[in-house]
């Protein structure tokens, strides 16, 4: 009796809730619990919409600077998405492929349009490798901001020594902001073993700055050539001297040249005779007496 007692006290009191619920939810209030609950559906339903679409939209752009395998479409892309940290990483790019594709490599040819074009791709990266290293420092980007300050040290680096106009006394080059870059890169996660390279670099660079810069003016400097001269020109080396002969002894008796022999005659073959014709026996004639029994 107590179990069924208890139950039927509990089911009362559920249903005396429901209806005081109600009660309280006629009218407006149950409007506003409505409302509430819509509301809090549809700014779900909002926001995941949105995430998905941002997230496809970032994707996209990350796919697109995969497939960006030309100069030309990294600069679409930069302009694309200039002032966001893609746009950036489309210059990234840009600069990289400028300097170690169209630049660096390029530089000791001795044609003066190929020298020319490469260094105008050096001096390019550089400049975009300066402006990333302030794009980066805003997004709080610091390796990417690293790699901007060592791929603008190595384009100044690469263009020390190298005339602006052919024969003229500026350079395009600056050692000292070549080193100034290298400690830039050096100064960002200090500990780590490359940042050390770089600012080891620096500091080789600063003690031996004379004879980096002599060197690096040496190598640019114009070979002159010949109409026919397909490799620099330089001292014709002298011909080589001829073997020489011991004198012969004064003293000595003089040799004499043997005298050459005269070649053995060959003997000429007897021309053969023709052979000639058998000589045929007469018949002989008949002895008479022999013949004539009376002779006897």
């Amino acid at each position: 009796m107590k179990a069924e007692e208890r139950k039927e006290i509990e089911q009362n009191s559920l249903v005396h809730l429901i209806q005081k619920g109600k009660e309280h939810l006629s009218g407006r209030g149950l409007y506003y619990v409505v409302g509430t609950v819509a509301l809090v559906v549809a700014a779900i339903l909002l926001y995941r919409y949105f995430t998905r679409e941002s997230r496809l939209a970032r994707d996209a752009k990350f796919l697109q600077l995969e497939r960006a395998d030309t100069p030309e479409k990294l600069k679409q892309g930069m302009e694309d998405h200039r002032g966001t940290v893609v746009g950036s990483l489309f210059k990234l790019h840009l600069a990289r492929h400028m300097l170690y594709n169209e630049g660096l490599p390029k530089l000791g040819t001795d044609r003066k349009e190929g020298l020319r074009q490469a260094a105008n791709s050096v001096a390019q990266a550089r400049d975009y490798f300066r402006e990333l290293a302030d794009e980066f420092k805003g997004f709080k980007e610091e390796a990417l901001r690293q790699q901007a300050w060592l791929g603008a040290a190595e384009a100044e680096e690469g263009l020390v020594g190298l005339p602006k106009t052919e024969g003229g006394a500026d350079y395009q080059g600056d050692a000292d902001k070549a080193i100034e870059y290298y400690d830039n890169a050096g100064k960002i996660f200090p500990d780590t073993e490359f940042s050390k390279k770089y600012a080891k670099r620096a500091e080789t660079l600063r003690e031996h700055k004379t004879v980096f810069i002599a060197t690096q003016r040496e190598i640019y400097k114009p070979v002159e050539k010949g109409p026919f001269d397909f490799g620099p020109k330089g001292p014709v080396p002298p011909p080589p001297e001829p073997a020489k002969v011991k004198d012969p002894d004064p003293k000595a008796p003089a040799k004499t040249d043997p005298t050459p022999s005269e070649p053995a005659k060959v003997k000429e073959p007897e021309a053969k005779k023709p052979d000639e014709p058998k000589k045929t026996e007469e018949p002989k004639k008949p002895d008479p007496k022999a013949a004539d029994p009376k002779a006897k």
